[in-house]
């Protein structure tokens, strides 16, 4: 079975005909499952790859592109959440049929894209093999910045087109009646093999029930120091709890996830090697057993901390919007919280209105973040390239599909939307 992203009206009726007739069709974050060689492979003239965070508006922009200017690829599988099966773009900008493992997350998407720009690049090392080939990869979608690879002479530069912010998740509130947390089907990915098991879980109330009076200091001391904070009256321990403390899990998504880096460098620990209780797959509730007990977190997923009673870890706020506005929902239940930002103390609400039904992004949020399409500096800066009409400047498609963009979740930023400047690019 080939994955393929969204093109044209046209040929999404024909193509969604195909996989409907063979029980295949799964239309989920954009992207179309399809059986047999009826219609030929689509020429894509720009492949994205990369981040979850940002997968499902670039899926949106894809399609309101039309033609098959743009192919946005998901992180995983959009069917089964299998990580890093192989791919088969055919990219029209390099003219070559490419085959590469699916990039999860920025770090792969990122390191992908320079070693398509440059297969000598000695820093690819996130990508998993078999890597993209040259040309084979023009935009990597990314919900963090360059990092210590900033160059302000770089081959690569990361322009903006949004506003998000991250807030710590836990499972719901209460499950009474037990119409509030419908039963799910999770693909559990073994961290090691990448085996896919699909089996049916429940979302649980959540034990961490002071969740909303955290300040950014607690999150410091959980994440990075694996030490106590007590809030409302409750002490939660990220290490073994003892009487008289309750347990929390820290989580943190996948290795190469954006928002992975982006919360350890936000709070202080290694993305690399996280402390002890910082786990990356699910070490609590019914799930810590299934299958083979090394299930990844994978990111705005809720399933790690809908699944855990002891569960709290970081959501994409613009993700969880979206995914509450229909697009691709796999929160399952979890809830966002309020954090209190150093110097002050008033919670800060993830939604404008403080109303997680119909409120928007906070962009007062104490955790905020620019999220990024990177791509080649002098592609981006040659007006005849297609990628500087899609992303250069404020009057860019991208920056112009304001509608898009605030539909699934994030803020807009008007003045550096679009803006390629010196501190953003990167090293090759």
């Amino acid at each position: 079975m080939r994955l393929k992203p969204s093109k044209s009206l046209r040929s999404l009726r024909a193509r969604s005909a195909v996989a409907l007739g063979a029980a295949v069709l799964a239309f989920t974050g954009l992207a179309l499952a399809q059986a047999g060689p009826a219609l030929a492979d689509p020429t894509e003239t720009l492949v994205a790859v990369g981040s979850d965070t940002i997968q499902d508006v670039y899926n949106q922009f894809a399609l309101d592109a039309a033609g098959n200017l743009l192919g946005s690829y998901n992180a995983t599988n959009p069917v089964t959440g299998a990580a890093h099966e192989v791919i088969t773009p055919v990219d029209g900008t390099a003219h070559v049929n490419c085959s590469y493992a699916r990039p999860n997350g920025s770090s792969e998407g990122v390191a992908n894209l320079r070693l398509a720009l440059n297969p000598a690049s000695t820093n690819g090392g996130a990508a998993v093999a078999p890597v993209a080939q040259q040309g084979c990869v023009d935009i990597a979608r990314s919900s963090s910045g360059p990092g210590t690879l900033q160059s302000n002479t770089g081959p690569i530069v990361y322009v903006p087109f949004a506003l998000d912010a991250v807030a710590g998740a836990t499972g719901p509130s209460t499950c009474t009646p037990s119409t509030l947390c419908p039963s799910f089907t999770a693909n559990l990915v073994d961290k090691t093999t990448g085996a896919v098991t699909q089996v049916t879980a429940t979302p649980v109330p959540t034990n961490i029930t002071t969740a909303d009076d955290f300040t950014f200091a607690d999150l410091q001391t959980l994440y990075d120091n694996c030490a106590t904070v007590t809030e409302g009256g409750i002490t939660y321990n990220p290490g073994t709890a003892t009487a008289g403390q309750q347990q929390i899990d820290l989580y943190i998504p996948q290795s190469g996830s954006g928002t992975r880096s982006f919360w350890a460098s936000t709070l202080g620990f290694n993305a690399t090697t996280p402390p002890a209780c910082v786990h990356d797959t699910i070490v609590g509730g019914a799930l810590a057993t299934q299958a083979t007990g090394n299930n990844l977190v994978e990111e705005h997923d809720g399933t790690a901390v809908a699944t855990d009673p002891d569960g709290f870890g970081p959501f994409s706020i613009a993700q969880w919007i979206s995914q509450r506005n229909g697009h691709n929902d796999r929160r399952h239940d979890a809830i966002l919280h309020n954090l209190t930002p150093t110097g002050s103390t008033t919670p800060v609400s993830p939604f404008s209105n403080g109303n997680p039904t119909t409120g928007s992004l906070n962009a007062n949020f104490p955790i905020t973040r620019d999220v990024y399409s990177v791509v080649s500096y002098t592609r981006v800066t040659t007006t005849t390239d297609p990628l500087f009409s899609l992303l250069n400047g404020p009057n860019s498609f991208v920056c112009q599909d304001s509608l898009q963009i605030i539909s699934y979740g994030f803020a807009l930023i008007p003045s550096t939307c679009g803006e390629v400047v010196a501190t953003l690019r990167a090293a090759g």
